[in-house]
């Protein structure tokens, strides 16, 4: 064959050919031939794929011959094939050019061509080659033989590809937005990319579309995500399956359909689709635990080139789940993960250097690894960091730095990380510190709520929706929202009244979740009586609760209960051993009582002891606390000067006693150059401002005249200034003063007024009802999807009210099918971790299946810890045994124990086992426990009450 030129503009020469070569390229050429004469248009030389009637002699014959150089490929000839390479690329033909660059990462060819890969694909670029184009942008984008990631490079590129008509560059820019710029403003420039790509056909923009649905708070719509991904994955992108399990996996918490897109997405070829099902084995979610299965979806995960895999299977290793524990394998598997760029094994990796697990201790490489991993977005390293520039850890302190870098991580999604950057930021910008608590609440982190709930309380501010946004927590099943809400009712708060029977669910459902603050603060309540009838013994068995939960201020009250012998037989050491457990909880009040105990004893080591606590909770700012540590400071260490600075501080502080202290010290002249004339102006300064304790300081040394000229007209006048400052205890010695006439003429009248409206003071708080207590129930709403996975969560760490929940979730079936023999396990583990609802739960329901032996044991069980309800079923299980007397007399003893806890059901129940021992006549009392039972909106005792003749008969 001769060469033919084309155009004149390309030469190539052919001789080289081997035969089949050579029949490919006469019928190449034949084509070309009949083309060339047919077709004089010109044409962009890049283009492979085009119409016939489009396609230039130039752009024909280049094709050809890049053609010729695959097959050289194919028979291994190199020497021809990078021949044919060079000659085309030295026309500028971009698909050869970028051919050369991907050859050369390969390893191969490098004797034939001058440069590197990368001048190579630039070579292409400059030709406007568009898959060269899209090459070098996913380059950058990842990084890798010897490029950085430079997200800012790959953009420009994809930029340049959608100038050039390229609707996949638009798919890959979105998806750009999506993963690094997840803002309001970055969500709508994916959505604007995204969806011109998939105007022009773009199956993988739907997909990336359904994300922005997903992901964005602004235009977040879980419904039109699924659609997408859906639409998505039928026009042919099958790896959106994973983001439709990702989507039910971890949003919609429909487990059985997650599993069922990751099994789709895996066999299309989904590393991540296989990484996660690895996920739901290894945490028992919508799957039985089967840690087997787990490392063997992650193990294909890895062949597959999942990054992520590496780590998980680093973990299991690390923890020893399902293997025998090796630190040494695990370092092995993040090191892995470590070279493909995996975040997450950055980030084990570094946790292991930090610990010292399987390697050698080593702060430097960790920190070294979390910034690496904190570079690629992971959001566990970058909290770490900011950990170590706050507290100087491995970093020279830097709170600036600790900030940026908290930010950083719960922008990355690890929305803790928003309180603690509102922490860092708070004394210098409030309003900043304030937006990052919201955001953090938002996300469910309760820690940040609950500040942002107190420092907005402290300001007084409303600008925020504060109620609203604990509601919403608290129906996702954060228990500090509960607690919160039950403070806000508690006490009256932006905007809500005081409302006692608010405030009670809510503490009630808060301790259920384990806030034992809850049950301490709802103990506040029945123990001071202010806005419910006073009831020690139910204030003492929530402050049982508490201290059952660890909460200090539970223990604090408990400890005061056995100090004075309240409820409890007193018991000073008991005391103590509360006290103790609350001060190591951090609770000032513990550190004050216990400080009050030691004080009390005479002996050098206890005085020290006492001084100590003082101390502590002096450096917590504890108001209550500065005039104790200033006489400690007086006392033991013989410092009178040191102990007047500390009150003159507390003093600015807003302390009103340490004003009165300070004089003190310098009427006993402990305390150099403050005269009487300071003393009365300090005093009268301070009254002025508003400080009764000056006032009734001054009243008293004019009444008494040891330090001034006594005079009764002063005091009286000093004492109405202490009434008028707040000190209500002072209208005695005003009412003394105007009915004994001293300092002013005898009034009887106004002697009577001061008497009556310190009355009025001691009785403001009290209230007039005591609302049923003891009835909890189980709230599952629409989200009980959400709660199963919690529940699941904390099942695994023997939780026993999660346990207890997911029993009522399999029982009732709530979003799952029924399933008895589950509710019967989780009931029993709770059960055995003593919670008393788990045994009713557990013994109601084996009644319910006939097995009487087993679900009386558990009612019993209950029925010890005085569960009210265990109590009622137990009484209609022996009422129901109408021929055995010991029967019935069992069910009289349970179903009053029921009505006596105020029970509705109870006492209903009671009265009609009385009215049917009665021949069936309402008797005295079992109307009486009728109208108590009615009375609390019992509606079949209404009825019964209507029609007294109506028999009755127990259900099992």
């Amino acid at each position: 064959m001769q060469e033919h030129d084309v155009a004149g503009s390309l030469c190539f020469n052919v001789c080289r050919l081997d035969f089949c070569m050579k029949l490919l390229a006469l019928a190449l050429f034949t084509i070309l031939l009949s083309g060339c004469n047919a077709v004089p248009k010109s044409a962009s030389p890049d283009l492979l794929f085009i119409e016939p009637t489009n396609i230039s002699g130039d752009a024909l014959v280049a094709q050809s011959y890049f053609l010729l150089a695959k097959e050289a490929h194919r028979l291994e000839d190199l020497d021809y094939e990078f021949e044919l390479l060079n000659e085309l690329s030295d026309h500028q033909y971009g698909p050869a050019q970028l051919e050369i660059a991907e050859k050369l990462l390969k390893g191969q060819g490098k004797q034939y061509v001058d440069g590197d890969a990368l001048s190579w694909v630039q070579k292409a670029i400059d030709n406007n080659h568009i898959p060269a184009i899209l090459y070098l942008a996913k380059w950058y984008q990842y990084g890798g033989n010897g490029v950085e990631v430079d997200l800012k490079k790959s953009m420009e590129l994809y930029a340049k590809a959608i100038e050039l008509g390229e609707p996949s560059a638009a798919t890959e820019l979105g998806y750009i937005f999506l993963d690094h710029w997840r803002t309001d403003k970055g969500y709508e420039t994916a959505k604007q990319l995204l969806a011109n790509a998939a105007y022009y056909g773009e199956a993988k923009a739907l997909c990336g579309l359904g994300r922005v649905y997903q992901d964005a708070s602004l235009l977040r719509d879980i419904t039109k995500a699924a659609e997408y991904f859906e639409v998505s994955y039928i026009r042919g992108y099958k790896l959106c399956a994973f983001e439709l399990g990702y989507l039910h996996h971890k949003i919609t918490n429909d487990l059985t359909r997650a599993y069922s897109w990751y099994k789709r997405a895996a066999s299309s070829g989904s590393a991540d689709a296989l990484n996660n099902l690895g996920l739901m084995y290894n945490q028992g979610e919508g799957v039985a635990v089967n840690l087997k299965k787990a490392r063997a979806y992650f193990e294909q995960a890895t062949e597959l080139g999942s990054h992520l895999s590496f780590g998980n299977l680093g973990r299991l290793y690390e923890f020893g789940e399902g293997v025998v524990q090796s630190f040494e394998q695990a370092a092995k598997y993040y090191e892995r993960g470590i070279e493909l760029g995996d975040a997450q094994s950055m980030h084990n990796m570094a946790s292991l250097y930090n610990k010292g697990s399987g390697v050698e201790q080593n702060r430097d490489k960790a920190l070294e690894l979390f910034e690496l991993a904190a570079q690629q977005g992971n959001q566990f390293s970058a909290f770490n960091l900011g950990n170590a520039y706050l507290y100087g850890n491995g970093k020279e302190q830097n709170s600036k730095l600790a900030f940026e870098y908290y930010v950083k991580s719960a922008k990355f999604g690890f929305s803790p990380a928003y309180c603690q950057a509102a922490d860092v930021i708070i004394s210098e910008d409030w309003q900043k510190a304030k937006s990052y608590y919201y955001e953090g609440a938002k996300l469910g982190q309760g820690d940040c709520a609950e500040k942002l709930t107190n420092y907005m309380r402290i300001r007084q501010e409303r600008d925020l929706p504060i109620i609203t946004l604990l509601i919403s927590l608290a129906t996702r099943g954060v228990a500090v929202a509960h607690r919160e809400l039950g403070v806000i009712y508690h006490y009256g708060d932006f905007g809500e009244a005081v409302n006692f029977e608010k405030a009670k669910n809510y503490y009630l459902e808060a301790g259920k979740l384990g806030e034992g603050l809850a049950y301490a603060n709802l103990g506040y309540l029945y123990e001071e009586g202010e806005h419910v009838g006073q009831d020690i013994q139910m204030a003492a068995s929530l402050y049982v609760k508490s201290v059952e939960l660890g909460n200090a201020l539970g223990q604090n009250n408990l400890g005061t209960f056995y100090l004075n012998g309240v409820v409890f037989e007193k018991n000073i050491d008991r005391a103590i051993d509360l006290y103790e457990q609350a001060v190591r909880g951090g609770n000032v009040f513990a550190m004050m009582n216990l400080a009050d105990v030691y004080s009390n004893y005479a002996s050098h080591q206890n005085q020290n002891r006492a001084c100590e606590l003082y101390k502590s909770a002096f450096e917590l700012d504890y108001q209550g606390a500065i005039t104790k540590y200033s006489h400690c400071v007086f006392e033991l260490e013989s410092n009178p000067e040191g102990a007047y600075k500390i009150l003159e501080s507390g003093a600015q502080k807003g302390c009103q006693l340490c004003v009165v202290k300070q004089v003190e010290l310098a009427l006993e002249g402990h305390v150099k150059n403050k005269p009487l004339s300071f003393v009365i102006q300090t005093l009268e300064s301070a009254s002025t401002k508003g400080n009764a304790n000056a006032s009734l300081k001054l009243a008293e040394l004019y009444e008494s005249g040891e330090y001034v000229s006594q005079s009764y007209e002063k005091a009286l006048y000093w004492f109405q200034r202490a009434v008028a400052n707040g000190q209500l205890d002072a209208l005695n010695k005003v009412a003394q003063y105007y009915w004994d006439g001293k300092g002013t003429e005898h009034d009887e009248q106004r002697a009577i007024n001061a008497i009556s409206q310190l009355a009025e003071a001691q009785n403001y708080n009290v209230a007039s009802f005591v609302g049923e207590h003891y009835y909890y129930g189980v709230n599952v709403d629409e989200d009980v999807g959400k709660a199963r996975q919690y529940f699941l969560q904390a099942a695994q760490q023997d939780d026993d009210i999660a346990l207890n929940n997911l029993g009522v979730i399999y029982r009732d079936g709530l979003r799952v099918e029924v399933d008895t023999d589950r509710a019967l396990t989780y009931f029993k583990r709770s059960a055995e971790l003593g919670l008393p609802d788990a045994m009713h739960n557990l013994g109601a329901l084996n009644l319910k299946l006939n097995q009487d032996l087993k679900g009386l044991a558990w009612l019993l069980k209950a029925a010890k810890q005085n569960h009210s309800e265990s109590y009622v079923l137990l009484g209609a299980y022996y009422a129901n045994q109408k021929a055995d007397r010991d029967a019935q007399k069992k069910a009289v003893k349970w179903l009053q124990l029921a009505a006596d806890d105020n029970l509705p059901e109870g006492m209903y129940q009671l009265a009609m086992l009385l009215k049917q021992q009665n021949s069936n006549k309402l008797t005295a009392e079992a109307t009486k426990w009728l109208e108590a039972a009615a009375s609390s909106g019992h509606q079949r005792a209404k009825n019964e009450l209507s029609d007294k003749n109506t028999d009755f008969k127990y259900e099992k």
